[in-house]
This record gives structure tokens, C-alpha cells and sequence, in this order.
């Protein structure tokens, strides 16, 4: 179901959303084709740093959602390139790792070998976005030993549609944190060992997810979750974490040493959208502890809903289409619902050598394991508030001016790549379905996202 879906409603969402209103998509703009000059062995930027695109690419569209901008977009969908040379382009890239864009510079490139227009190269960018996003979602679901109805939920959420059909970054980090949160979890409950070829491709996602942000570091910790006994010895477990530690070390280091450096400064940076007012910085956070905690406990206290609707899709494009509470409530409460396995389904882990591991005593088919063994539920569930404590301290020091009684900046996007995740840590015997109802699910997610979109356009 989930390639299908996914690519119907994808591509649906591209075309509502159209280039440019999607968040900060002129920078990702600006980030992709920069990657897509380095791949043709063109010069990237100019002498004032900006990135050098065709004359016909750095027309600037219209971002709100209207007649006269799906006008001037859909008039133009099947022109060609006309530009006669290239200029620097008027918006600055991201400062993100550049492989995160790796997708859409493939794609952008593609239209600028055939010599389309700007719209069309820009939608192939999108697309081979959301085609990366449902490669990964199809091997995540693959892989998983149970909760796959989870991970095809969160996927059909409206910001999640959103994201991975645009040309933002975090289509990318999404698409690896469904990718490696499935496959930790292979190794946990399902592969026979851990050889060298799953300890390279281990290394390999964490190498190209916490680079994108660095607030992902901590999904690293389910590696722990893997059984000794599946190395061979305790000498094999801890080559086997410090191959996986510094390989993800390395490419964090590799890519964002300044960011890392600017963080460990001894005074806070200018918060820029505050008026130029002083930040945080790492030592105030550690002079000052019980303030710092204060400030996370306020938001958490204050955001915590807010945080939950935008994960959900409840404010799409920059934050200004608003989806109805109604629909915010039912994706709420039909997320919960993927969280439940059916009466009867698989079967009850087994503990192996001591640990709370992972084998069931007997299995027949991947979908024996219902539910996660309960300690590993917690430490999943640690994980998951780990990465939205290291997402609230990166935006305190980045973000939010001295004296504000919150953290500023934090998104519930952000969290959408350990959705699947927490999803499965929610699983209980405790709650079941009489029957299976996937296709129900399924069925209300594509309702909603039609009421969702018909929503945006009927505003017109």
C-alpha cells in the first residue's frame, strides 16, 4: 500500500503546493542547485557567493497560494529554458550538510541536461525527493518486525506529504530516520548476527542522518539495543560500536565543525529575528542549570500541543494555511489507532542470555513480533525525548534571545523522523483490535488529506 499511496498523494501535494511555498524552499533551492552545479563540474557560485543558476532559474514565483501564482506557474509548466547565460541567485543556500540534497540535485540536474524550463526542473527536483522518500519508507516497512501500519501513518500525515514533496532537507532526514529506525530494529528482533556488511550499512545512515541535523545523534543509542550474542563476542559488540560511533563522529565533524564551534563559544551569538539581541550560549547553559531547566519545563509546558499540531500537519506551507482542528483531532487520534496490534497477532519475545532480547521462542513470518520486550519500549521512548531535548537546546542557543520566557524556534516537524519510533514504543498488549483494520486506516488518512488540500484550494 505504501508506494502507491505515497506517490498518488506526493505528487497531488507537489502540485497544490507549488514551487516556492513550501518552507524556505527558495534557500533549499539555492542549496540543491549548488550541489547540481558541483555534479556537472560547473563553477558553484560567483565571486559574491552566490549560487550561479540559468537566467530562466532565478525568476523569482510568487510563494502565496493563489489564482495569479498557480496561474503564472501552470502557464509556464511545459516551457523550455531560454536563458542566455547564468546569473547569481538572489537567496543564500542552507547551511546543511550538502549530501541532504543529494536527491533533488540529481533531479534538478536531469532538467538542466534536457534544457527545461524552470518549473519543470524544479518539480523533477521535488519528485526524485519524494521518490528517495518512498524508497526508504518501502525498506523501512520491509524490514520492520512489527508496527509497519506506523511507519505507513506517519508518512501520510500532511507534513510529512508536504515536506518530502518539496525540495526541503528534511524530506531527506525523514526519509533516513524511518530508513534506520527499521532496520536497528531488524538487527534487534529478527537478523540471525551482525557481520561486517550490516555494521557498513549502520554506519553508513548514521553518517548521512546526523550530519543533517545534528539532533538525530541521540537515535543513535538503539544500536545498544542489538544483542551481544549477534556479534560474536563482547570483543565484536565494542569494535563493532566504535567502528558505528566513529564513522557518524567523523561525518558530524566533517560537516559541521563551525556549527559545533560557534555552540561551545564562550557568549551567546545575535538572535537576528529578535532585533540583533543577545543568545544563549553552551557556557551560560552550564553556568546557569536550574534557569535553563526552568525555560524547558515552561516550554514544555506551553508548546507541548503546539508541538503535536505541527507534526500532525496543522499549519502547512509557512506556517500560514491552517488545517482545520477537526481534521488535526481525527489524524491525532487515527495515529494512535496504528499503534495497536491486532488480538492474537505474533508472538511474546523471549529473553536470550539474559538480556530482555529478541528472538521469539518460535516464528513463522516477520509479522510474529506484536510488541517491543518492555525495557526496550522505554529506551525507545528515551530516545525519542533525547532528540526533542537536543532539538529545544540547539534552538536555545541558535535561536532564542536571553530572557525569553521559552524556547523559540522549535517545530513538531523536527520530531517526524522518530514518529515511527515512538509509535512502536507505544505498543501494548494491554490495548488490541478485534480484527486488522489497515485498510480502514488507510482508507481515513486519504480522506483526510483530501479534505486537507481541498481545504487550501477552496480558499481560492
Amino acid at each position: 500500500m505504501f508506494v502507491p499511496c505515497v506517490l498518488f498523494w506526493g505528487v497531488l501535494y507537489s502540485l497544490v503546493f507549488i514551487p516556492f511555498s513550501a518552507p524556505d524552499e527558495y534557500a533549499h533551492f539555492a542549496s540543491a542547485y549548488r550541489l547540481s552545479n558541483q555534479l556537472m563540474f560547473k563553477e558553484a557560485v560567483n565571486d559574491e557567493g552566490q549560487v550561479l543558476v540559468r537566467e530562466e532559474d532565478g525568476r523569482l514565483l510568487a510563494q502565496e497560494l493563489n489564482l495569479d501564482s498557480y496561474d503564472e506557474v501552470y502557464g509556464s509548466f511545459f516551457a523550455l529554458d531560454q536563458s542566455e547565460g547564468e546569473i547569481g541567485y538572489g537567496h543564500a543556500p542552507m547551511d546543511v550538510a550538502g549530501h541532504a540534497y543529494l536527491p533533488q540535485a540529481i533531479g534538478i540536474t536531469l532538467g538542466r541536461l534536457l534544457s527545461l524550463g524552470q518549473v519543470l526542473t524544479i518539480y523533477l527536483g521535488r519528485l526524485c525527493n519524494l521518490g528517495f522518500f518512498i524508497l526508504c519508507g518501502f525498506l523501512a516497512i520491509r524490514l520492520a518486525p512489527c508496527c509497519k501500519m506506523g511507519f505507513l501513518g506517519a508518512a501520510m500525515l500532511p507534513m510529512t506529504l508536504e515536506l518530502v514533496s518539496s525540495l526541503s532537507y528534511d524530506g531527506f532526514a525523514i526519509s533516513l530516520g524511518f530508513l534506520f529506525t527499521a532496520y536497528v530494529m531488524h538487527l534487534i528482533y529478527w537478523a540471525p548476527k551482525v557481520g561486517g556488511r550490516e555494521l557498513a550499512v549502520l554506519a553508513l545512515l548514521l553518517a548521512l542522518l546526523a550530519p543533517c541535523k545534528m539532533v538525530y545523534i541521540p537515535m543513535a543509542l538503539l544500536c545498544f539495543l542489538i544483542p551481544r550474542e549477534k556479534f560474536g563476542s563482547k570483543k565484536g559488540f565494542f569494535i563493532a560500536v566504535a567502528v558505528v560511533a566513529a564513522a557518524m563522529a567523523a561525518a558530524v565533524l566533517l560537516v559541521n565543525f563551525d556549527k559545533l564551534f560557534s555552540y561551545l563559544e564562550g557568549t551567546g551569538g545575535a538572535v537576528e529575528w529578535a532585533g540583533g539581541a543577545a543568545g544563549y550560549s553552551f557556557s551560560l547553559v552550564l553556568l546557569h542549570p536550574v534557569q535553563v531547566i526552568g525555560i524547558f519545563l515552561n516550554t514544555f509546558l506551553r508548546r507541548l500541543p503546539e508541538y503535536v499540531y505541527g507534526m500532525l500537519g496543522g499549519s502547512l506551507g509557512w506556517l500560514q494555511y491552517e488545517t482545520d482542528g477537526v481534521l488535526v483531532l481525527f489524524l491525532l487520534a487515527w495515529t494512535a489507532l496504528t499503534v495497536l496490534p491486532v488480538r492474537g497477532e505474533g508472538v511474546e519475545a523471549v529473553k536470550l542470555s539474559g538480556a530482555d532480547a529478541v528472538l521469539p521462542a518460535e516464528r513463522k513470518s516477520e509479522t510474529d513480533l506484536a510488541v517491543l520486550p518492555v525495557r526496550h519500549r522505554a529506551i525507545s521512548l528515551a530516545v525519542c525525548l533525547f532528540v526533542v531535548i537536543a532539538t529545544m537546546l540547539i534552538m536555545l542557543m541558535s535561536w532564542t534571545p536571553l530572557g525569553s520566557p521559552v524556547i523559540e524556534g522549535v517545530q513538531g516537524r523536527y520530531f517526524l523522523p522518530v514518529l515511527p519510533l515512538g509509535l512502536a514504543a507505544l505498543r501494548s498488549r494491554r490495548l488490541t483490535l478485534e480484527k486488522n483494520v489497515d485498510g480502514i486506516l488507510l482508507g481515513g488518512y486519504c480522506i483526510v488529506n483530501l479534505l486537507v488540500l481541498q481545504g487550501i484550494v477552496g480558499r481560492m
